[in-house]
């Protein structure tokens, strides 16, 4: 509906005043009293046409009043407020019905390839709530680009280099350790235990595998001991423990490969528990491997955008907009963390998306001036890399905040809150307010079957509309087609049904804006408003009713709204169920 009146707002200006159309809005008014849609046109035109905002309204106002695609066009101080024509309703609902889920399609992409980076949470422990936030967020705007023409690869990148790898098999060679009582054997492995290894209960658990494997044979030989492992039956692939090379092989390193394996199995399936897919899963340690991050820094220094300072490689990112210069190389020879990003972003440009989405922990928001700046460096524009930050999840019981969980003994894991709650509830939740600010996610409220629970008051809307159209198969013996209602749609004449055949119609334009604007949570406040407003509307008409043209006219409203709701339930990964 947007595009349409933006199209007849374009016409209306290069006919009566001979410009092209300046960058101008469109959107829902703030008071649903003043109409359906707006625009701020007639203020971006007053400097260039050297006229009164609230003039240029008026005049639009009266031409595009003429246009029966409105049943009213009003200015207000400038504002021009638009109510959509019972007409034009009439007619795009029954193209929905006939078109079903492509009616809300538009080709915005044009196939332009997008990769999104999300989760990539380090694989050291399980997934907790904000890898979660993040993830559903990411995978539903990766629906709705693909929904809408994009390209789009969706990307993790796996932190398997570094220290907290290192960290890992140090915390897992330690527990198990104690398991057979030799923890005085090592008293390096125990200090670095205490001062930052991994304390939660899975590392336990992960030591407890090995040595149901292994026995102890990890400490008598260590390469017999990895031909035990990979002779195993285990439910995951033993990639990082199987490129082991046997020469000075460490028990150390052995935990550590055995637990990046267990603990990516783990991820892979929470997130898969959740409907989310990866089409890629990118090593950091490739980067190494591959030596791209020294093709990296050679190729910044023919820049002359490094410099060595104190023994270490510095990066001039201050040049363009960081608050200082970032070490590249450490004065030890080991590469930053930092290093290896700008090494992985360089390789996705290179990869040839033409749009880079990352969402990032809310904790990065300083990390994003010195990516940005040393994609420039490197020749790659400012918009080709977006990033949007993640704030973390509260979990509460009531009134009781949740802090604690005896598996992770640090915070509650994704997959205990999928078991408690379900996937729906947990996608649906995540994505009841921007990405960016704090969320507080109620346990006992999302298990409450009542309208104060948002997942099961969009659902139940869904399987209520169901419910209709069983009781009228069951009363009258047939099914009833989309087809057959179309030509019933003209008997829809209460401002009640006019309204939702409105709100459903409208969706396509939140699903537009969320694509548009990487908002996915407006989908959800469109679901929530679509919802409210069919149930009050059920508990106010009858359906089902002895006369034909009123029942059958309903019927085919209670189609659009059921199509709508199906296809925005579907693009935020939640399911539409037929009964509740």
């Amino acid at each position: 509906m947007k595009d349409r009146l933006r199209q007849k707002i374009t016409g209306a200006l290069e006919e009566l005043y001979g410009v092209k159309s300046p960058s101008f809005k469109v959107e829902k008014p703030r008071d649903e009293k003043l109409g359906d849609l707006a625009t701020n046109v007639a203020f971006l035109l007053a400097k260039e046409l050297r006229r009164n905002p609230a003039q240029i309204a008026e005049e639009l106002a009266q031409k595009l009043s003429q246009d029966k695609d409105f049943e009213s066009v009003e200015p207000a101080k400038g504002f021009i407020n638009f109510k959509l024509s019972r007409k034009l309703l009439l007619e795009e609902s029954s193209k929905l019905l006939r078109e079903g889920e492509n009616y809300f399609k538009e080709n915005l992409g044009r196939g332009i390839k997008v990769q999104l980076e999300f989760v990539s949470a380090n694989p050291t422990g399980p997934l907790h709530l904000g890898h979660g936030r993040g993830a559903v967020v990411g995978d539903t705007l990766a629906r709705l680009m693909s929904f809408f023409g994009f390209d789009v690869v969706r990307e993790y990148y796996i932190n398997d280099a570094g220290r907290q790898v290192y960290l890992l098999g140090v915390s897992i060679l330690y527990r198990y350790l104690e398991l057979i009582d030799k923890v005085d054997t090592s008293p390096y492995i125990a200090e670095m235990f205490q001062q930052e290894g991994y304390k939660g209960d899975y590392i336990l658990e992960l030591a407890q595998k090995l040595y149901d494997i292994v026995g102890l044979l990890l400490l008598e030989d260590v390469r017999s001991a990895k031909n035990k492992i990979l002779s195993a039956e285990l439910p995951f692939e033993l990639q990082y423990t199987a490129k082991l090379t046997d020469e000075n092989l460490s028990a150390q390193d052995l935990c550590a490969h055995f637990g990046l394996d267990a603990m990516l199995y783990e991820i892979r399936n929470d997130l898969e528990d959740m409907g989310i897919e990866f089409d890629v899963w990118f090593s950091e340690r490739s980067l190494y491997e591959k030596g791209l991050v020294d093709k990296m820094i050679e190729l910044l220094s023919e820049k002359g955008y490094t410099y060595e300072k104190d023994g270490a490689l510095w990066l001039r990112t201050s040049v363009l907009g960081d608050d200082k210069d970032r070490v590249l190389r450490k004065s030890d020879g080991s590469y930053t963390y930092f290093a290896s990003d700008i090494a992985y972003h360089w390789n996705k440009f290179q990869r040839g998306f033409k749009k880079v989405i990352n969402f990032w922990g809310a904790d990065h928001y300083g990390y994003i001036p010195r990516v940005k700046a040393s994609m420039s460096m490197l020749g790659i524009p400012d918009e080709w890399l977006e990033v949007y930050l993640i704030q973390m999840v509260k979990l509460f019981r009531g009134e009781r905040e949740v802090k604690m969980s005896k598996r992770s003994g640090q915070f509650v894991t994704l997959r205990e809150l999928i078991e408690d709650v379900g996937s729906d509830a947990v996608r649906f939740i995540f994505l009841t307010r921007r990405s960016d600010t704090p969320l507080e996610f109620d346990v006992e409220l999302v298990k409450e079957k009542s309208s104060d629970n948002p997942v099961f008051y969009v659902q139940y809307a869904h399987a209520r509309i169901s419910g209709v159209f069983r009781e009228f198969r069951e009363r009258f013996g047939k099914e009833v087609q989309n087809e057959d209602l179309m030509e019933f749609l003209v008997f829809l004449k209460e401002t009640d049904e006019l309204t939702l055949l409105k709100k459903a119609l409208l969706l396509k334009d939140e699903l537009i804006d969320a694509t548009l604007k990487r908002d996915p949570h407006l989908v959800t406040y469109a679901l929530l408003d679509l919802a409210s407003s069919f149930h009050r509307f059920y508990n106010r008409y009858r359906v089902v009713t002895s006369e034909e043209q009123t029942m059958f006219g309903r019927l085919a409203l209670l189609k659009v709204i059921k199509e709508s709701l199906k296809v925005g339930l579907k693009l935020i990964g939640v399911s539409a169920p037929e009964r509740m």
